[in-house]
């Protein structure tokens, strides 16, 4: 997420709105605008459309995971990439750049459109992470490793409203995308959100094991403690720090699953 100056509209919305401005929120898939879906977050959606992205995502692990691993894995990921826009590794870039920036100079080194040392090696770091885990996964099975990104792929999508309405208002900034996603966000848009990500992991669970299962659980865990010292070390949680805690979190699931699956016999 980026930050851009905008305001919340509480209006009434069908599903098939939330849906759309879930969609135009979190990919650069162009979708027509309808009724409000403009005007709102669709943060309710976000582990359904995270759910989507990752069935995309997963179609090079099905095809040739097994055979070719790493290739597989970096197309999965490229693919999110390509769908998203990116939009999510440039917030965690300039994120680190906030960080990493001399006092009094945080806000000017994240708005910056370039991106400094701190935000290149934290995307090369994340998307290596992403590679790796993904690989080592295919390597002992290509369908484990596309239920995986599956539900990595929602849960970190669905964990930007929870963490909106948790502590998103109390550290929100005075403007700005991150601003207006607490304030736009209610308690039932984040637990609908939580509990679409956790149905399609259960599914996923039936398909292919508890191992996702446990992914999940440990990577939200892990994700948590990193983004809670993100907000500690920045004090706000602005557009792009929501960028930061889904491509962690993204991170963590499939590093988690990769840590705890059984190894391949020999």
């Amino acid at each position: 997420m980026g930050d851009v100056a905008v305001r919340p509209s509480r209006r009434e919305a069908s599903p098939f709105d939330e849906l759309v401005a879930a969609i135009a929120f979190l990919t650069r898939v162009p979708v027509a605008s309808h009724g409000t879906s403009r005007s709102r977050t669709g943060a309710a959606a976000f582990g359904l459309v995270g759910g989507a992205l990752g069935l995309v995502a997963a179609v090079p692990l099905v095809l040739v995971g097994s055979l070719h691993p790493l290739i597989a894995a970096i197309a999965a990921i490229a693919l999110l990439a390509v769908l998203d826009g990116g939009l999510h590794l440039d917030g965690l870039a300039d994120t680190f750049d906030a960080l990493a920036a001399p006092g009094g100079a945080a806000e000017r080194a994240r708005t910056d459109p370039r991106a400094g040392t701190a935000g290149v090696i934290a995307i090369v770091a994340i998307l290596a992470l992403d590679a790796a885990a993904l690989a080592e996964l295919a390597t002992r099975d290509g369908w484990t490793a596309a239920a995986t990104v599956i539900a990595a792929v929602a849960v970190s999508r669905a964990v930007a409203p929870v963490w909106a309405v948790a502590v998103g208002r109390r550290l929100r900034p005075p403007d700005g995308l991150g601003a207006w996603f607490a304030e736009a966000t209610t308690i039932v848009e984040a637990v609908v959100a939580a509990a679409t990500a956790v149905i399609v992991t259960l599914l996923l669970v039936e398909f292919r094991g508890a191992l996702v299962a446990l992914a999940v659980v440990a990577g939200v865990v892990g994700s948590a403690v990193v983004g809670a010292i993100l907000l500690r070390l920045r004090g706000r949680l602005d557009g792009d720090g929501y960028g930061a805690v889904i491509e962690i979190t993204l991170a963590a699931v499939l590093v988690a699953a990769a840590l705890l699956a059984v190894p391949a016999p020999a």
